[in-house]
């Protein structure tokens, strides 16, 4: 299955391998944007259907090992702008495959030049029930890219 990336991450929950799901698209080539003392990034779900918005767990953000401070952290899907906080409410609203969730924040990095851009998403898969509860995947990647300016 070429563009599956098939490592396996361990569950901490109980030490089973959990395979890993289409994290080589976890972030969306060349959409590090700078503005200023903000930084946005694009991230892809890292599945291969939609889920609501409300699965989304967590999103952590590293530029060239500075880190997104997450309390400055915004997310935009579907055009609207929200905090993390308030996706647990978003049941109606879904992440389809086709869309970015753009994560901005404040992070003063240098304009031009190539940048070592890390995420971290923690989602939630709804419809996948264990003996644990709601299945909840960890996927990662690290990219190099330009950072574009606004």
């Amino acid at each position: 299955m070429a563009g599956i990336a098939n490592e396996v991450c361990l569950d901490a929950a109980d030490d089973r391998s959990v395979p890993r799901m289409i994290n080589d698209r976890l972030i969306e080539p060349d959409s590090l944007v700078i503005d200023g003392d903000r930084a946005s990034i694009d991230i892809r779900i890292p599945w291969y259907r939609a889920v609501p918005a409300s699965c989304i767990h967590d999103v952590s953000v590293r530029v060239d090992g500075e880190v997104m401070a997450p309390d400055s952290m915004r997310f935009e899907l579907n055009g609207r702008e929200r905090q993390l906080a308030e996706f647990p409410e978003l049941v109606d609203e879904s992440w389809f495959t086709t869309d970015s969730l753009r994560v901005s924040g404040d992070l003063a990095l240098e304009p031009g030049g190539e940048h070592e851009v890390f995420v971290n998403l923690k989602l939630f898969i709804p419809y996948i029930v264990t003996a644990h509860g709601v299945l909840m995947i960890d996927e990662s990647l690290e990219l190099t890219m330009a950072g574009a300016t606004r």
